[in-house]
């Protein structure tokens, strides 16, 4: 169990670490984090990998690897887009995601990710 709470701790200042609070406001965007946890809501740079069944993310500089949460669905779009020419499913697209943090899941695909992040607002997908 420490091992456990260990690896979540030092998982958890890697993302920190690799990810920067957002420096770019809207009224939009002041209303919506106003709703949700504001320490929890953070600008990643990353490598973003979706397909059939899973969608994930990665932060610049981490190892951890985040299953994804889209309700909108527009980050498919725009990650099919940025796809090149002749892609396959699951290949990796260079992204900036204002994501808020969730945490680790204990359900289904998502558990065997590091943790969770729900995509609040879609920066940049693909160079």
């Amino acid at each position: 169990m420490k091992k456990q709470v260990f690896f979540f701790l030092m998982g958890t200042a890697l993302c920190l670490f690799s990810c920067r609070p957002s420096s770019r406001t809207s009224e939009a965007t002041d209303v919506h984090e106003e709703t949700t946890v504001s320490d929890s809501v953070q600008t990643c740079k990353g490598r973003l990998i979706m397909g059939h069944e899973a969608y994930s993310f990665t932060p610049e500089g981490d190892t951890l690897s985040y299953w994804v949460v889209d309700r909108s669905g527009e980050l498919k779009k725009r990650y099919e887009a940025a796809l090149p020419a002749g892609s396959q499913p699951y290949t990796p697209v260079s992204a900036e995601l204002k994501v808020k943090m969730m945490g680790p899941s204990s359900e289904g695909f998502a558990a065997d990710y590091d943790g969770v992040v729900e995509v609040q607002q879609i920066i940049r997908v693909g160079d």
